[in-house]
């Protein structure tokens, strides 16, 4: 009786090795063949933004690592934007707003304000806005239509380096808000 117990968790052992490698096969095979944003031909993925390399962990070291860079790019702050998610205009070009760079973030920030998902008519960008500042009106780059928009704001944040005066992004989000045009 022992014997066929013995037998039968080593086909269970066995069964459960060949399925977790099937998973893993299935996981990498995904995570390889995934393509680039610009090799995204449906033209909706915006051209703004970072990606990481993704990585299977394979034992606990390696995902505490992880774990540990990520707490660590964490402590470098987060995007955080003060606005109101309306504005509005009667020229299609002056805007009544309010957007501002978050007192609680600890990095400058660029805005760049596109009119379409695509991120290619841009139609608004920032000088550097330390924390705690902002902007209660805005004036665009060329008029938008009558009527109402969704538009795209990019945030980015960057970090200057007061020695060299070098600059280097650290992070990056994007938020929408309507903008209104009346006649």
């Amino acid at each position: 009786m022992e014997t066929k117990s013995k037998s039968g968790n080593q086909k269970l052992i066995i069964i459960l090795l060949i399925a977790l490698i099937a998973l893993l096969a299935i996981v990498l095979v995904v995570v390889l063949g995934r393509g680039k944003a610009e090799d995204i031909p449906d033209g909706n993925t915006p051209l703004i933004g970072y990606s990481t390399e993704a990585k299977v962990m394979l034992d606990q070291d390696s995902l505490q690592a992880a774990f540990d860079e990520a707490l660590k790019n964490a402590e470098d702050g987060f995007v955080g934007l003060k606005y109101q998610n309306d504005a509005y205009s009667t020229n299609g070009t002056d805007f009544e707003c309010y957007i501002a760079n978050s007192e609680s973030n600890i990095y400058d920030m660029f805005l760049t304000i596109y009119a379409d998902a695509e991120l290619s008519d841009q139609i608004f960008l920032s000088g550097l806005v330390p924390p705690g500042s902002g902007f209660e009106n805005i004036t665009l780059d060329h008029a938008l239509d009558p009527g109402d928009h969704t538009v795209f704001v990019a945030l980015t944040q960057v970090d200057t380096d007061e020695e060299t005066g070098e600059q280097t992004i650290k992070n990056q989000a994007m938020h929408t808000i309507e903008f209104h045009v009346t006649k």
